[in-house]
């Protein structure tokens, strides 16, 4: 990881265009839209298995959720880079490269984020926002928890009611898709994810490790 131009890209000006990265999100889903909605059932039916099992099941799923979750991300920067993938590519962060990091970004973030809306309500807002891409930089810049973390926080401040903006539109797409008899959810919430990698890939991207 070279800490320079890293330093570089948080110091970036950028706009989220709202109406671009949808259709960017979805222009990144098509491709691999078969696979996608069979990871986030995978990621369902996992969840839901867990759920039956006590205590430990509950344990389980709060260690696995961000490492399983974050196979979104290597196969969509791996479509928006031009990059071959498979399947196998969604359980990347089980592999021990990546699972503590992953599970301590949403464990450490989770408490932050916590701590703000038991304290106060503007602090836990702004940290949920402030730390939406902290699963990108920690994959894709192999950052250390804390670093991705902040990483997100100052990249996302530079135009933080922008991506809350997004993230609130982003979310009632995902109402949308629960009214749909449930089923809308498993197009949108894949979508979701689409949409956000875009715009990390294009506002934050590892542009060495783009070219591996």
């Amino acid at each position: 990881m070279n800490a320079n131009e890293l330093d570089t890209v948080l110091q970036r000006d950028y706009e989220v265009d709202i109406g671009r990265y949808f259709k960017k999100g979805w222009a990144a889903l098509q491709p691999c839209f078969g696979p996608m909605v069979g990871f986030f059932l995978v990621t369902c039916l996992i969840n839901v298995v867990l759920a039956f099992i006590p205590v430990l099941g509950s344990l389980a799923s709060a260690l696995i959720n961000a490492p399983l979750g974050a196979g979104y991300t290597f196969v969509i920067l791996a479509i928006l880079r031009g990059q071959s993938f498979d399947f196998s590519d969604f359980f990347k962060g089980l592999n021990n490269k990546y699972f503590l990091q992953l599970f301590l970004v949403s464990l450490v973030g989770g408490l932050l984020i916590a701590i703000g809306f038991l304290f106060l309500l503007i602090p836990g807002i702004y940290l949920s926002v402030s730390y939406t891409f902290a699963i990108q930089f920690a994959v894709d810049w192999d950052l250390g928890f804390f670093q991705a973390l902040e990483a997100s926080r100052k990249l996302v401040s530079r135009q933080w009611l922008q991506v809350f903006v997004l993230l609130i539109l982003i979310g009632l797409m995902n109402i949308l898709g629960l009214l749909l008899l449930g089923v809308g959810i498993f197009v949108t919430a894949p979508l979701s994810i689409c949409i956000i990698v875009s715009l990390y890939n294009d506002i934050a991207a590892n542009t060495g490790r783009a070219t591996e």
